[in-house]
């Protein structure tokens, strides 16, 4: 049947302009789409009986459509309280549409492999409502690539179902055509799942690090230049990004010759790399917590030292900030909940990626420079298997090739090159921030080995020199003022009432959480009795709810605004990987009383821990806070207050054996992601 005799456009114009208000080049691509070439429509008089050939290969989509569609329900019932769902390839839509009209499901992402099929699905259904308000997501499969992706998982609760994700096919026409193509796509997600996980976090003592070296150096923060002062301010076109990659030592003679026409960026370990080769930078950057760092500048003569602007993260550790004695400290905070908290917003917020290299790169694109090029950022081992440049201060060889069997594209296409787990994070933070970037800023990566990373323009250093540098101007020196003694007085007011505050918040947050989880916990207690008597009979689904809403009521910080700034960054590393196991239970499919009294059972037993953990996160929290304030001087200290916090009565030897279980499930905090 042809198109046309279908009658449908009002609602593909409908689905058009919702598609062009959320994902505005896929709707361009729609909108020049006159008709689908590759496939016929066959429609009966049932609604369920829309089959479709592939004229290309002669393969229905369907050997029944209406039967297929009800089997492939019927066979598919136990993923129904699925909050989240992703689908390879729309089918004939009837099943996509169906799924959406579920007040359960929160969200499907449908990778399309053939945007002529999408055309289709969109004159048969009116889904603008469900486009518009992010309960479906579209994408070609084309355009899914590792960043999408984490795009899209970052912005949802989607991720603590991710032991639960697979891609689902809803014809077997896709399995026989795009098997490989639903492997492409599942690696994918899973790479993505992956990442953004392990981007909350693995270590929670990691986090409260950043706290504590967030609040020992607001005073000196506050004082020194605002990170927002260089905005506006003169730059040459092109800025350098130094990193230290083993392919670096034969770009240092270039950047030597042409380091006074240009904004150099160099991050803390190739400072002293610099130095040794008479190459002053205009900016260093400082993103590590640990003490180590500060080794890249106990060594420096003061000449060099002076006139750098140092932008060190308010998380660094105060032994790197002391080492550096001379040049332009310049604290700036990355866009943690709890640094944003404090709305001190000029002193911040650039840092999104994951190293040092990462931030010089954001960085040069905040200040508005239009090229930028990329030199020792191989993200990979070289050749040689060594991992960093020649005279690292930790040495060639600092990170050991063994345990790295990962693999990623090279450099200029040509083959693939072992990389680590991290260095690929790097690289993807990279290609994220380019894309974001791209109308404005061009990154140019001249590294010229290594991995590649996608979006850059990959050119020699020697012809990037030649495209886009102006010798003919010699850059000026970058000059900006210190915070005014009387604006110091305001902002120092600020963060002693943002940080009382904060102190009395976790105080009444901790006592509420307590008072929960006495509830819980007694409650685990009979459910344990009435078990080993064999009476949860006894127990009736109206004498559980009050206990749930509890529970509920706990879980709704997570939804306030303040608290996730205060709290998430801290202790989301074991809450989402309890969360993880949570949702197994949550989605748990039950027939009869029975099973629904067992399961809000182990729903109320599971949150023990949860609870526990969440009660000793925020503790620890307060801990760190009232600790990092002990480095201020007296009188800054004398403006604190810290109210006592109300103890409730609890069996030690209880105590210390939940404790031994939380403690032995956070050591774990590995998530196992499997793809079906």
């Amino acid at each position: 049947m042809e198109k046309e005799t279908l009658k449908l456009d009002p609602k593909f114009e409908k689905n058009l302009q919702a598609l062009f208000k959320v994902n505005a080049p896929l709707a361009t691509l729609l909108f020049e789409l006159t008709t689908h070439k590759k496939y016929e429509v066959f429609q009966g008089k049932d609604p369920l009986d829309i089959n479709i050939l592939d004229t290309s290969t002669n393969s229905f989509f369907y050997v029944a459509p209406k039967e297929n569609v009800l089997s492939y329900v019927k066979e598919n019932v136990d993923k129904e309280t699925l909050p989240f769902r992703y689908f390879l390839g729309f089918g004939n839509g009837i099943v996509i549409n169906a799924l959406l009209k579920s007040p359960q499901l929160k969200r499907i992402l449908v990778i399309e492999p053939d945007i002529e099929i999408l055309y289709i699905v969109l004159h048969l259904f009116d889904m603008a409502e469900y486009i518009i308000n992010g309960k479906i997501v579209i994408e070609l499969l084309k355009n899914l690539d590792y960043t999408r992706a984490v795009f899209y998982l970052s912005h949802s609760e989607g991720k603590i179902y991710a032991k639960l994700f697979e891609i689902e096919t809803n014809t077997p026409y896709y399995n026989e055509h795009y098997l490989d193509e639903i492997k492409q796509a599942s690696k994918i997600m899973a790479d993505a799942f992956y990442s953004v996980i392990i981007g909350h976090g693995n270590s929670a003592i990691d986090s409260l690090m950043g706290v504590e070296h967030h609040i020992q150096n607001l005073p000196l923060m506050i004082k020194n230049t605002k990170i927002r002062d260089f905005v506006g301010k003169k730059f040459c076109n092109t800025a350098i990004v130094v990193s230290t990659g083993p392919s670096l030592s034969k770009q240092i003679p270039l950047l030597k010759k042409i380091q006074n026409y240009v904004t150099i960026f160099c991050v803390d370990a190739s400072f002293p790399i610099l130095e040794k080769h008479g190459i002053k930078p205009d900016f260093v950057t400082i993103l590590e917590r640990i003490p180590e760092t500060a080794k890249f500048f106990e060594t420096n003569t003061k000449e060099f030292q002076s006139d750098v602007n140092f932008i060190i993260v308010s998380i660094a550790h105060k032994k790197v900030i002391d080492a550096i004695k001379h040049g332009n400290k310049v604290i700036q905070m990355r866009p943690h909940g709890y640094t944003q908290y404090f709305e001190l917003d000029d002193f911040g917020y650039v840092g999104v990626g994951m190293s040092a290299a990462n931030l010089a790169h954001e960085f040069a694109i905040a200040l508005k420079i239009p090229n930028i090029i990329l030199i020792g950022q191989d993200l990979a081992f070289g050749e040689d298997n060594t991992s960093h440049a020649e005279g690292h201060l930790y040495g060639e060889n600092e990170e050991n090739i063994h345990g790295h069997e990962i693999y990623v594209e090279k450099y200029g296409g040509n083959g693939k090159i072992r990389t680590t787990e991290y260095w690929v994070l790097f690289k993807n933070y990279f290609e994220r921030a380019i894309i974001d970037s791209k109308s404005y800023a061009t990154t140019i990566n001249c590294t010229e080995g290594g991995a590649r990373i996608p979006q850059t323009v990959e050119l020699s250093f020697k012809d990037a020199i030649e495209k886009v540098i102006d010798t003919k101007v010699i850059k000026e020196p970058i000059f900006t003022p210190p915070t005014s003694l009387d604006e110091q007085k305001l902002l120092t007011e600020q963060f002693i009432e943002k940080i009382n505050f904060w102190i009395k918040d976790s105080v009444e947050r901790q006592e509420k959480i307590e008072e929960v989880f006495m509830i819980v916990q007694n409650k685990s207690e009979d459910f344990h009795d009435k078990l080993k008597k064999d009476k949860l009979n006894l127990l009736s689904k109206d004498s559980l709810i009050p206990i749930i809403e509890e529970i509920d009521s706990i879980k709704e910080y997570f939804e306030d605004k303040q608290f996730s700034e205060l709290y998430v960054d801290s202790i989301q590393t074991y809450i989402l990987h309890l969360e993880l196991d949570l949702v197994l239970t949550q989605i748990r499919k039950t027939s009869t009383e029975e099973e629904l009294v067992v399961k809000m059972v182990d729903w109320i037993m599971q949150h023990r821990y949860w609870l526990f953990s969440l009660a000793g996160g925020i503790q620890a929290v307060r801990d760190t806070i009232i600790q990092a304030t002990l480095t201020w001087d007296k009188n800054l200290q004398s403006k604190l207050i810290i109210p006592n916090k109300k103890e409730i009565p609890i069996d030690k030897k209880k105590f210390n054996e939940l404790k031994a279980i939380v403690e032995k499930e956070q050591e774990k905090l590995n998530t196992e992601i499997i793809v079906k």
